[in-house]
């Protein structure tokens, strides 16, 4: 599916600074291409996309590669019961809040991440499987700027036993490890959990797991709670969900072992209106340091609001548009900038798919 997107965009903050703000019409040229393979014993997804932009004023900021996607996932049946996967997600832009998946800023700067995630479920019985895995993710920053580099390794290995139809429950364990690329604290994490699902109703499902986040970090243990809570519910109209996320992550390009917590909601709307799809998107990051303060480093929270739709006005051409906000507070001595941003774009998308069966 090779597609191109031509919009215009108003920013009223460019740089993601409001000490520093600046507005700018923005007119972004975005071709993609998508690769669907489904098979019997293997499926594949990949998809590329990068954006060129000219800025009505300040064109000295116009360039070829604005932003850059690449995201592929691959799952192979071994056998029956033994299920292997993996992905890769690679993301390239001027806005790190965007890049960060915490959803923390630094400022306007150049900044990539790319997440490989490999994994395996066996089937052990009818009514236990386990899973095992791993990720590894790199973050970079690029040119001047108040980004930290990061390397960030995890370990994974899960059981889960399916008690009932409707209930299933799970213990295991997760290992993470952080390299700070311009600090020593680097820091390791031992994280036991116990969780399980349970489908509510035939259209709702709640799943939960936690345990304790055991931080190693410069001679230090430190103990906080960590976990995930989740409900997802099918609507006639498409579906809902809303998610919490407790962990020892990063801090973004803030960089610093910390206490994150990240609460999110997804509202998808596609059956309202024949051709139409609608999608709704807060999200909240509260991002608290763990282990000896680093100089300018302190608690970060932000907020983001992502609403976006499609409408298909023709085969293979679209009008598309969104509206995204973001605001972001550092609680001092962190030194990360204060944000208020608003943007807004519209255009159209071309696209056309290519089938080789």
């Amino acid at each position: 599916m090779p597609s191109i997107v031509v919009a215009e965009e108003y920013n009223d903050n460019v740089d993601a600074n409001n000490q520093n703000r600046h507005w700018d019409f923005i007119t972004n040229f975005s071709p993609s291409l998508m690769l669907l393979i489904n098979r019997p014993s293997y499926e594949l997804t990949a998809g590329y996309s990068f954006t060129a932009t000219l800025y009505a004023r300040e064109p000295d900021r116009d360039t070829a590669f604005e932003s850059q996607n690449l995201v592929a996932s691959g799952v192979y049946r071994l056998t029956p019961g033994l299920t292997l996967t993996a992905s890769d997600a690679f993301i390239l832009s001027n806005y790190t809040n965007l890049v960060s998946a915490q959803g923390i800023s630094t400022g306007r700067q150049k900044s990539w991440i790319n997440t490989f995630n490999p994994g395996a479920t066996w089937q052990m019985t009818g009514l236990d499987s386990l899973d095992i895995g791993g990720s590894y993710s790199v973050l970079r920053y690029q040119n001047q700027g108040g980004g930290v580099d990061s390397d960030t390794y995890q370990i994974r290995g899960i059981v889960n036993h399916t008690f009932t139809p409707r209930l299933s429950g799970n213990i295991g364990y997760v290992f993470t490890y952080i390299d700070e690329k311009s600090r020593s604290e680097d820091s390791t994490t031992h994280t036991p959990r116990v969780g399980g699902s349970y489908q509510v109703t035939r259209t709702l499902v709640a799943t939960l797991n936690g345990g304790p986040a055991i931080t190693l970090i410069s001679g230090d243990t430190v103990v906080t709670p960590a976990g995930a809570a989740s409900l997802a519910q099918t609507l006639p109209f498409g579906s809902a969900g809303v998610q919490y996320i407790r962990a020892v992550t990063v801090a973004g390009g803030a960089g610093g072992t910390s206490d994150t917590q990240i609460a999110s909601a997804t509202l998808t709307l596609s059956s309202l209106l024949k051709g139409l799809f609608v999608m709704l998107n807060p999200s909240y990051t509260f991002a608290d340091p763990i282990g000896p303060a680093q100089p300018g480093q302190g608690k970060i929270k932000a907020f983001s609001l992502g609403l976006s739709a499609l409408y298909e006005i023709a085969p293979f051409v679209s009008l598309v548009g969104g509206y995204s906000y973001f605001y972001q507070r550092a609680i001092r001595p962190s030194t990360e900038p204060d944000v208020n941003q608003n943007r807004v774009r519209f255009g159209l998308q071309f696209g056309y798919p290519i089938n080789f069966d």
